[in-house]
């Protein structure tokens, strides 16, 4: 290569002179794309694959089954059973489901949950998608660097907080990021997306998710109506054995007595029907509060009814090994010809005038 004494300078690098350079040195440009293709390909068979499953579900979004509790109430009327109060319904927002599956309770009690993968092995979601899996950490032991077994976090006990290291912390937000739930205004239609290293693993978790979901609501509706419930409980067997004892000490009067008629007996059999009809009357109207209770929490069910549920995924999500090596090779183009316009600039004798005629 002859060296021209005027080198080639930044400010001579015009769209004719640049493609000039790269078709000299098209050669090199290409080899370090080449190179660039063959470590997109190593890093997307580096890359774990990852499986979404989804599953869709509507939840009931008017309170119809107060109407026909109403209707219920006209009947029982005549009965004498009063549910006027058995109307009053609690809801929570639809719109506000999705932050369910995202509150820390939630992560913490899926992190610890057994799913069957693919293999037919079975693991936790935490040890699934635990940092040490990654592909960092997957590099950094084969040059010998070990890696910590992650602790399992800390369960949540009712009235504390809940306390959390920094890599559990750093766990439960990667879980978060994988399950999600989207509210369609407009359809009411709650899809939720679980995204997991494993086919089977993907589609547990998204019924896991949906099972949650449905338990929390059905709880968070029916949870004062089921505290009523247990309360009249309780006091409906006081009641009716305080109801049984006074029968039964009103019939033992009346047996020992049956021919005396002393001015003392008559006011003990007195004493004990007074007796006996206030534990008729308390047990009499605890039964219908104990009935009216049970209904209320029938009504206070809501109802999810599940349009499509979770599927085992066939195909990967991520990561798409074509259009990761068609970018690492364009990269690679890219670096080659900037290293080839750097050469023709800054080294001596590398490219000269002469070379671009």
């Amino acid at each position: 290569m002859t060296i021209h004494p005027k080198r080639l300078a930044w400010a001579d690098l015009s769209t004719e002179t640049i493609g000039r350079v790269l078709w000299a040195n098209r050669r090199l440009v290409w080899l370090i794309g080449l190179a660039g293709a063959l470590l997109g390909v190593a890093v997307a068979l580096l890359l774990r694959p990852e499986y979404a499953a989804g599953a869709r579900v509507m939840p009931e979004l008017t309170d119809g089954s107060g109407d026909r509790l109403r209707q219920l109430a006209s009947v029982a009327g005549f009965s004498g059973f009063d549910l006027a109060d058995a109307t009053d319904t609690e809801t929570i927002r639809p719109d506000l489901y999705p932050n369910i599956l995202q509150s820390t309770p939630f992560l913490l009690a899926l992190i610890d949950q057994r799913v069957r993968l693919s293999q037919g092995d079975t693991t936790t979601v935490g040890q699934l998608i635990r940092p040490e899996r990654s592909l960092i950490a997957q590099i950094g032991r084969w040059f010998g660097a070990g890696s910590r077994e992650l602790a399992p976090p800390a369960g949540v006990r009712p009235g504390q907080p809940i306390r959390l290291s920094m890599r559990q912390k750093a766990l439960i937000e990667a879980v978060g990021e994988r399950v999600s739930a989207r509210f369609d205004t407009r359809s009411g239609i709650i899809t939720i997306t679980a995204r997991m290293p494993d086919a089977s693993a993907s589609a547990t978790v998204a019924q896991l998710a949906m099972d949650y979901l449905q338990q929390y609501v059905v709880g968070y509706r029916t949870e004062k109506a089921r505290q009523d419930l247990l309360f009249y409980r309780r006091q409906l067997a006081d009641a009716r054995q305080r109801y049984q004892t006074a029968q039964l000490r009103l019939f033992r009067h009346n047996d020992q007595h049956q021919r005396l008629f002393l001015q003392t007996a008559t006011l003990e059999r007195q004493r004990l029907t007074d007796e006996l009809t206030l534990a008729q009357g308390l047990y009499t109207e605890l039964a219908r509060r104990y009935e009216q209770a049970r209904l209320k929490v029938q009504e206070r069910t809501p109802v999810f009814k599940v349009l499509e549920p979770p599927t085992v995924p066939l195909e990967r999500v991520s990561p798409k090994r074509t259009l990761l090596v068609l970018l690492f090779g364009l990269g690679g183009l890219a670096l080659g010809a900037g290293y080839v316009l750097t050469l023709a600039v800054d080294w001596p004798g590398w490219l000269t005038w002469r070379d671009l005629r």
